[in-house]
C-alpha cells in the first residue's frame, strides 16, 4: 500500500512540474539580445522561420524598436511578444540611421480611409484632419458639406478618422499637421 501511494505522490509532483512549465514558443524569449535596430518605414514582418513563405507571427510598425537575438544571413531573429520570429534585415535600421529620418514634407496614407459611396448624393465634403507626429488622425472638423446630408459627413468623417498617414518629417523632425480630405459626389 505504501509503494503504491509512493508512485501515486511521485507521477501527481512529475505532471504538476509539467503543468507550471510554459509549453514551448509560449513564453517570451529571454535570451540577451544582440543588438537594438528600428523598422523601416516599410513595417516588419516577423515570420515563425527565416522564409518568407512561413506563417506570419507579428507586425511591427515603422520606428518600432526591435530586440535582435541572432542572425542568419538577410534574416535576423527578433523577440516577439510570443517568444522570437524571424525578418528580413532589410527592414531593419541601426540607431544611427532610425535618427536621422528622410524629410518627407507631403502627407501619404500609410492606410487610406474606406470609401463611403451613395449614388443619390452630389456634392462636396470638406473635412480637416488633425494628424499627431506618428501619422494618427487625433481628430476631424467637417469644414464644408453641399451633399445635404449630415450622415454622409459624418460616415467620410469616420472614414478619416481610421486613416493612418506616413509621419510628416521636416529637418529630421516628424511634425504635427491638418489634412484637408476631400469627397465629391
Amino acid at each position: 500500500m505504501m509503494k503504491r501511494f509512493a508512485i501515486f505522490a511521485a507521477a501527481l509532483a512529475l505532471v504538476a512540474c509539467n503543468e507550471s512549465a510554459p509549453p514551448p514558443g509560449d513564453s517570451a524569449d529571454e535570451r540577451a539580445a544582440i543588438a537594438v535596430e528600428y523598422v523601416r518605414a516599410d513595417g516588419l514582418v516577423v515570420h515563425a522561420k527565416p522564409s518568407d513563405a512561413s506563417a506570419v507571427l507579428a507586425n511591427f510598425t515603422s520606428g518600432e524598436s526591435v530586440s535582435i537575438l541572432a542572425k542568419q544571413g538577410e534574416w535576423a531573429e527578433v523577440r516577439t511578444p510570443g517568444g522570437s520570429g524571424w525578418a528580413r534585415t532589410s527592414s531593419l535600421s541601426a540607431a544611427a540611421e532610425a535618427q536621422h529620418e528622410e524629410d518627407n514634407a507631403a502627407p501619404r496614407f500609410r492606410k487610406a480611409p474606406s470609401p463611403v459611396t451613395q449614388p443619390s448624393a452630389h456634392g462636396e465634403i470638406v473635412i480637416e484632419a488633425m494628424v499627431n507626429t506618428d501619422g494618427d488622425v487625433t481628430s476631424v472638423k467637417v469644414t464644408r458639406n453641399t451633399t445635404g446630408s449630415d450622415a454622409l459627413a459624418f460616415k467620410n468623417s469616420a472614414a478619416i478618422q481610421g486613416a493612418k498617414f506616413q509621419p510628416i518629417v521636416q529637418k529630421g523632425r516628424r511634425r504635427e499637421f491638418i489634412y484637408e480630405y476631400r469627397v465629391h459626389y
